[in-house]
């Protein structure tokens, strides 16, 4: 009986841990704006403008939680930066939030 109660709490703690803003940002926003942010990533030599250093101080849209979570889940018309609102979940999208503030050097 303990051994079951063992794993089903390590399985809970599994499924509870907090996205991976990082690795999120690897997997979906370095091939544009590169591995540092600098909006020179490997997918972005095809575009007509160079995508947004995301490790600039501050961003034409704002750095506010909100404004960057409104990007993330909306993208910009009229550019590449689409939107992940359907591709991932809420708290995929706030770790990116929070990641995006490593990469200006507020955390």
């Amino acid at each position: 009986m303990r051994r079951i109660l063992l794993l089903a709490l390590t399985a809970g703690a599994v499924q509870a841990a907090p996205p991976d803003g990082k690795a999120l940002y690897t997997t979906w926003c370095a091939g544009c704006h590169g591995a540092q942010g600098m909006g020179d990533g490997p997918d972005a030599r095809g575009f007509d403008s160079k995508p947004s250093s995301l490790a600039a101080a501050s961003y034409k849209r704002g750095t506010t939680d909100k404004a960057v979570l409104k990007i993330i889940t909306k993208g910009v018309p009229g550019t590449p930066m689409d939107g992940y609102g359907n591709k991932l979940k809420d708290d995929q999208r706030e770790a990116l939030v929070q990641y995006l503030k490593v990469l200006r050097g507020e955390k």
